[in-house]
């Protein structure tokens, strides 16, 4: 399987052993019954992007599942990881394997110890949809750029299933992505996971815990990706002239 594949879908991930379209995050699956409604649904997505608006940074730990429907594989990762507004992350893969990728300056560098390899890349070109990730990045806004398709209650939270909002004369644009689910901890007004569908049915779901508000903010050098000398460097940027 190729090792970039889940880039795609939300960020990256790690290969594991097969598993059905079927077997997707529990924590996404609607309550029997409890279905917001709309206007409810609205409220809680607007206090949302209140909330995250008026944070710096915050870091925490991730669980991550992803499936390619294409392949009928799926992957499961775990880490940690850190955001940082404008537009930083890092995420630290610790299983199945190390993995270290981080994004800044609407670039991804990908760091991969086993391979002993370096992956370089614009970040467009790697990403299925800017939408979610602009919204984690805190480069979007979800009231803005996202419908409201439906909203319930599962074992983990509130599940806010959004959809892309077409721009002005656009009748048939949905950024590639068949379905976006922000799954939200009311009682803090914070998104503790998220949920991605490709209009291929590529599925990718990473859910947050143990999330640490940092209004100090985080260092510069935490997104400053280190590796060693010798390594096999991918550049893939785009370069100005070029």
């Amino acid at each position: 399987m190729n090792k970039h594949v889940s880039i795609l879908y939300l960020v990256l991930a790690l290969c594991v052993p097969f598993w059905s379209a079927l077997a997707q995050t529990r924590e996404f699956e609607c309550r029997t019954g409890s279905a917001l409604s709309s206007e409810q649904a609205k409220s809680v997505l607007g206090k949302v992007q209140d909330r995250y608006q008026g944070i710096e940074s915050m870091r925490g730990v991730f669980r991550q599942d992803s499936y390619v429907a294409a392949l009928d594989e799926g992957e499961k990762s775990s880490g940690e990881m850190v955001f940082a507004k404008p537009g930083r992350m890092r995420w630290s893969y610790k299983a199945p394997r190390q993995q270290e990728v981080v994004i800044r300056d609407q670039e991804l560098w990908m760091y991969q110890p086993d391979k002993s390899q370096v992956f370089i890349d614009d970040i467009g070109n790697v990403l299925l949809s800017a939408l979610p990730i602009s919204f984690l990045m805190g480069l979007g806004n979800v009231t803005r750029d996202f419908d409201m398709d439906s909203a319930c209650r599962s074992s983990s939270g509130t599940i806010l299933k959004l959809r892309p909002r077409k721009s002005e004369g656009d009748t048939d644009s949905r950024d590639g992505l068949a379905g976006f689910d922000l799954l939200v901890d009311e009682s803090k007004n914070l998104p503790i996971g998220a949920k991605i569908e490709s209009l291929g049915g590529n599925v990718t779901a990473i859910i947050f815990e143990n999330l640490e508000l940092t209004p100090t903010g985080v260092s510069a050098s935490t997104f400053v990706l280190e590796y060693p000398k010798g390594v096999d460097i991918m550049d893939r940027r785009v370069k100005a002239g070029s």
